[in-house]
């Protein structure tokens, strides 16, 4: 996959399970994480609470109380826990993705787990800086609505609208595209490509945004328009002309 140019979602089956991830990362192994926490966020991406992972998990185990219908939503575990890192394969190889040659000190690794209940997600968006994404299922099942690049500016309602009608019905609705990630599946989203994520079932994910090669320009200008000045010598160097 060094060399993909992702110009569309492409779906994997199966293709994780030979991670070690899928037989360590249980809920029984997060729920004895005592001393780290989790910033907990609303239905609507809003921050609510920062509690210990243990308190959390015990929350979705129960499913009662306020914490089990938050959403824990970029969780950077490996800052803590180095070790989690040798748990599963990079989809994308160093050589295919500009952000992992950037130092750590300059920027942090777009590198994320999400664990949520059922029907916990997130809102209609596309990633950070027009990245692209990958998504591994470790435990559970995400349902997603999908639709190409487009500017809505004035119709995000509208367009949210459809992409919860698309996951509601289970079903492809004219230019929107629906798929379903279960367990050991591993999905790829374009860049600026939207999409509404919702978890069937209490579910662990790992996802990391990358930038190929033919990418590298206009994420360039985003970091430039966000004043990500840091990131630009390793984006400019691997732009393709």
């Amino acid at each position: 996959m060094s060399e993909m140019i992702l110009m569309s979602p492409i779906l994997l089956k199966g293709v994780t399970l030979d991670w070690s991830a899928h037989r360590r990362w249980s809920w029984e192994f997060f729920a004895g994480m005592q001393e780290q926490k989790l910033a907990l966020s609303n239905a609507n991406g809003e921050f609510e609470v920062e509690v210990p992972v243990c308190e959390y998990i015990q929350a979705l185990k129960s499913g009662e109380g306020r914490l089990a219908n938050l959403y824990a939503s970029g969780w950077r575990f490996f800052e803590h826990n180095p070790d989690m890192l040798q748990d599963f394969n990079e989809p994308i190889p160093a050589i295919g993705d500009l952000l992992q040659g950037i130092p750590e000190k300059l920027f942090k690794p777009l590198l994320w787990i999400f664990i949520g209940a059922d029907c916990s997600g997130t809102a209609l968006h596309y990633d950070v800086l027009e990245t692209h994404a990958w998504l591994a299922v470790i435990e559970g099942k995400k349902r997603l609505a999908l639709h190409a690049p487009v500017c809505w500016d004035h119709e995000y309602e509208q367009q949210r609208a459809q992409a919860l009608q698309v996951l509601e019905t289970r079903c492809n609705q004219g230019e929107w595209c629906y798929l379903e990630v279960n367990k050991g599946d591993l999905l790829y989203i374009p860049a600026t490509w939207w999409h509404e994520v919702v978890n069937e079932g209490p579910t662990i994910s790992l996802t990391r945004n990358f930038v190929s090669p033919e990418i590298a320009r206009t994420v360039t200008s985003c970091a430039r328009a966000l004043e990500f000045h840091q990131l630009r010598p390793w984006l400019e160097g691997g732009m393709t002309s």
